[in-house]
């Protein structure tokens, strides 16, 4: 099976006056590569692959495209830099900020994850997790034909069906900041292993659920008042979301994606939005598995043609008959199909 995976490459162009970098290759990228990989093989970190290429690791690289190899650099005892704390940082915020963890920023730096921040202090910045998508793809903790089912808060007043393969629980009830008030006896009951899906949704009047630290975290996105506002409301999403979660360590953590929530007619804003929940979910500790549950016409409806991200998929049919395994919307491996009978939801591993 040939993979689409991470990062398509741009030009890379000196500019005049620029240090000439220390090159010890080139690599031509084959199918099966993913980012990550090629880095460790040559001993370089994700950042410094990526940074030498101009490459963007939310967009899949072609097969046969050239990279450039930087040299290794010399190990800087696992930081980076120095962030000083500034009036309203907070830990969890200059984390989410730099894209690393919390528990990586706090180990590294001695300090109590829930401790106070004092003004001015001066941190070390751990090295950045890059985020490989494709990587994230690569285990597929269900087991081939497995049959499941997923339930929500439409399932509360009725009975569950008869425990199966595999579970998926929605913790909200229908759109995001929102709660699946039966999702404990719904997870209770269901048989291990069981996963949640989270719904998403971008509105203007989303924003009065911004977290600071999302906030802070958007403010490294692209230029744009209204980018960055989306970005923050997916990240915060994201925040309540594993607030509600509390201890329960899911399988995998699937995102909603689908027209029945509010979307802007603005597609990038969307787009924006998901990527602020992938951010946030992507640079926890431990990593996650997230995957999307949409489907090709949905996902054209919310996003158009934003088709790279390389993350597991879960194919939303609305087929009254398991329909088998359905081509996925974006680049990512299809995991799960769904099918209903309008009363309880069946999902088929692929």
């Amino acid at each position: 099976m040939v993979a689409l995976l991470v990062v398509v490459a741009l030009a890379w162009v000196v500019q005049p006056g620029d240090a000439a970098p220390t090159w010890t290759g080139r690599y031509m990228v084959r199918a099966g590569d993913s980012l990550t990989a090629i880095a460790e093989d040559y001993g370089v970190s994700v950042a410094a692959l990526a940074d030498a290429n101009g490459l963007d690791w939310r967009r899949p690289l072609l097969i046969g495209v050239a990279l450039r190899v930087p040299a290794p650099r010399a190990a800087s005892n696992g930081w980076t830099g120095v962030y000083t704390v500034a009036s309203g940082d907070t830990l969890s915020g200059i984390a989410l900020r730099f894209h690393v963890s919390l528990a990586q920023l706090a180990s590294i730096n001695g300090i109590d994850p829930a401790g106070l921040l004092l003004i001015g202090a001066r941190l070390r910045l751990p090295t950045a997790a890059m985020v490989d998508l494709a990587q994230v793809a690569e285990s597929d903790p269900y087991p081939h034909g497995a049959a499941g089912y997923d339930v929500s808060f439409p399932n509360c007043a009725g009975s569950l069906p008869t425990p199966q393969g595999f579970a998926v629980i929605g913790i909200n009830a229908g759109r995001p900041f929102t709660t699946n008030s039966c999702f404990g006896s719904e997870w209770a009951a269901a048989q291990p292993p069981r996963s949640v899906y989270i719904n998403t949704a971008y509105s203007r009047s989303l924003a009065r659920h911004i977290t600071p630290d999302c906030a802070a975290a958007s403010r490294n996105q692209a230029p744009g008042r209204a980018s960055r506002r989306a970005y923050a409301i997916g990240c915060s999403e994201a925040a309540a979301a594993l607030e509600l979660l509390g201890t329960v360590r899911p399988l995998a953590l699937w995102l909603d994606v689908e027209p029945g929530n509010s979307w802007s007619s603005r597609l990038s804003l969307n787009v924006a939005t998901i990527t602020g929940i992938l951010d946030h979910l992507l640079t926890q500790s431990p990593r996650p598995t997230v995957g999307i549950y949409s489907n090709t016409d949905f996902w054209l409806q919310i996003v158009g043609l934003w088709s790279s991200l390389s993350v597991p998929e879960w194919i939303a049919t609305e087929a009254t008959n398991a329909p088998g395994c359905p081509a996925g919307f974006a680049a990512g491996p299809v995991w799960l199909s769904q099918s209903t009978d309008g009363l309880h939801d069946s999902d088929q591993a692929c």
